[in-house]
């Protein structure tokens, strides 16, 4: 066979694995969210082939399950963000549920109890309260967006975020910044050195355990700015964190929607607003101290309920 033949073949297999639906791509990712439930009537009994369909509120992107003969269905690869979730089948009354807000990692379960049809066909809308991880046993805190956004942080770097969690603490003789941004500088629950891992929409960013010295290499410090919220796991978790063995920070970039958006910001530090330091008392000159940063972030659509950015 020729090279160019060999090219050939190459490309033509090459083509339709670039072509699989991203949605399986998305099961395997370990940040989605996956929910699960039945459909019943009002006394119980179990409804076949209903039609599960949760939409994206930012991107109007809609996932679709259908009911098996026992009334279960199954709706993995969801990425972490707010939802609206209907239930509809012949002959029965749709049920919707809004302000479906996923997290990082998370296992839910939502089961519908549809009420028989009417003359007039109507949706019943009601608001979800906040869900509980129920199929998962792994322990863990969510750092939500509200944290991310809002909290100070010296050098704006995400990873700082972690001690938000409980149980988290420094590596010996390591500061905040120590480390930064080629390695982690924390453990949790008595764990080692290097056994952290991190990753960024399921894809890890740091080095197999131990196979870097004292440290977790990481290979790409994200902005605080376009950091959505991020889950910091720190015992029980499933086998597909298979490359560390200690703590796991995963983290979600924000996505673009149908509407645009966006953020301009500036952190500065100078000497006039600092404390002096116990040793440094006036009238002794303070230490010239001056830092800055700023930046600006933008997200939307390119194509409404198509692409986004």
């Amino acid at each position: 066979m020729s090279i160019s033949q060999v090219k050939r073949v190459f490309f033509a297999a090459l083509i339709p694995l670039c072509l699989l639906p991203s949605n399986y791509l998305l099961a395997q990712a370990s940040y989605t969210a996956q929910i699960r439930g039945t459909v019943t009537d009002q006394t119980g009994a179990l409804i076949p082939n209903a039609t599960v369909t949760i939409t994206n509120v930012g991107t109007n992107i809609s996932t679709v399950a259908k009911t098996d003969s026992k009334g279960l269905y199954l709706l993995p690869g969801l990425r972490p963000d707010t939802y609206v979730i209907k239930a509809e089948v012949a002959g029965f009354r749709a049920q919707e549920k809004k302000d479906i807000v996923l997290q990082v990692d998370q296992q839910t379960t939502i089961s519908f109890a549809l009420a028989p049809a009417g003359v007039i066909t109507t949706i019943e809308v009601t608001t979800a309260p906040p869900l509980l991880d129920t199929e998962s046993a792994a322990l863990g805190t969510d750092v939500t967006n509200e944290y991310v956004r809002d909290i100070p942080l010296y050098s704006r770097n995400p990873f700082g975020l972690v001690f938000l969690a409980g149980g988290v603490t420094e590596t010996t003789g390591a500061g905040i910044t120590d480390n930064y941004p080629t390695g982690t500088n924390f453990v949790s629950n008595g764990q080692r050195n290097a056994t952290a891992e991190i990753r960024l929409d399921g894809a890890p960013i740091t080095a197999p355990e131990q196979g870097e010295g004292g440290n977790s290499n990481v290979y790409y410090e994200p902005s605080v700015e376009i950091m959505q919220e991020f889950k910091v796991q720190n015992n029980s978790f499933s086998a597909e964190f298979g490359n560390n063995g200690g703590t796991i920070v995963n983290m979600v970039l924000k996505q673009g929607g149908n509407n645009f958006h966006g953020s301009g910001w500036w952190y500065g530090q100078r000497a006039t607003f600092d404390a002096r330091d116990f040793f440094n008392p006036a009238p002794n000159p303070e230490p010239d101290h001056v830092r800055d940063q700023y930046g600006f972030s933008l997200g939307g659509p390119i194509k409404k309920n198509k692409t986004f950015f």
